[in-house]
């Protein structure tokens, strides 16, 4: 269990006690200029709201500067990691290959000593190239390069 897990904590929604810092305070500064201009707030409130937001350390504390307002309110990050995508590295066949060869050599190894086939060294270096070259046949051609003109011409 990792430490985020031992503490309970759900990253998948912000916390009130996230600190915050100069992005989101200027978030809040622009939403508190759209309620002066909408005349909610009086100057001297304004900037007393200004100051506040100025000295909260964490979303909980910028939030009550809104409480009693309506929309917009300044965004949140969340404490959720963002979700990146999966880049394949290594093509299954090279892993299959890898297996063939860190698996099947020592095998090969084996029976050569035990029962003088050595032929059997060959086995496991003729099934990785075979999935390679499989794999190879399985993939589409690359298509020709473009052009580096984007628009076509007239």
């Amino acid at each position: 269990m990792s430490g985020v897990e031992e503490h309970g904590l759900d990253l998948s929604r912000p916390s009130p006690e996230m600190r915050i810092g100069t992005p989101e305070r200027r978030a809040a500064e622009v939403a508190l200029r759209v309620h002066l201009s909408e005349k909610r707030l009086e100057s001297d409130e304004f900037e007393r709201r200004i100051e506040a937001c100025g000295q909260a350390s964490n979303q909980a504390e910028l939030l009550r500067i809104f409480a009693d307002l309506p929309a917009p309110h300044p965004e949140m990050p969340s404490s959720a990691v963002p979700p990146t995508e999966l880049e394949e590295d290594i093509p299954p066949v090279a892993v299959a290959g890898c297996l063939a060869l860190g698996l099947g050599l020592p095998v090969a190894i084996v029976l050569g000593w035990v029962y003088g086939t050595w032929w059997a060294l060959a086995v496991p270096v003729a099934v990785t190239v075979a999935m390679a070259y499989i794999e190879h046949l399985r993939k589409p051609p690359r298509s020709p390069i473009e052009s580096s003109d984007p628009q076509p011409s007239d």
